[in-house]
């Protein structure tokens, strides 16, 4: 038994590959988070980036609950991230705003209160 054990745990470590490459992860303007938000999930790289972006924008709606008020049912967080996306784009100015007040603004004027 302890044999298939150890092959087992032998041919899993052997079929792992090569392990990923680091990803750094540099957040400070709305473009920045904008384009981790708009990043397509087809590489490691790619989903650590939405993880993020999903993470951030967790962390900052906990801060800000008084200020957002979502609609039953509340729209998927995946699409409001992809409308942030699109909102800082739009604007040249906004591109450059902190990363956590610039999706408090967007976050309050899309769904206030």
């Amino acid at each position: 038994m302890n044999r298939s054990i150890v092959l087992s745990l032998t041919l899993l470590c052997v079929n792992a590959g090569p392990p990923p490459k680091p990803i750094s992860l540099n957040i400070r303007t709305a473009e920045d988070l904008a384009v981790a938000c708009s990043a397509s999930p087809t590489s490691p790289g790619n989903a650590a980036l939405l993880n993020f972006c999903n993470g951030f924008a967790q962390g900052v709606l906990q801060t800000t609950q008084q200020k957002i008020c979502f609609p039953k049912p509340p729209p998927k967080r995946s699409e409001t991230m992809k409308q942030f996306a699109t909102w800082v784009q739009a604007d040249t100015a906004r591109r450059k705003e902190v990363a956590s007040a610039s999706f408090i603004k967007f976050m309050t004027e899309r769904f206030p209160c």
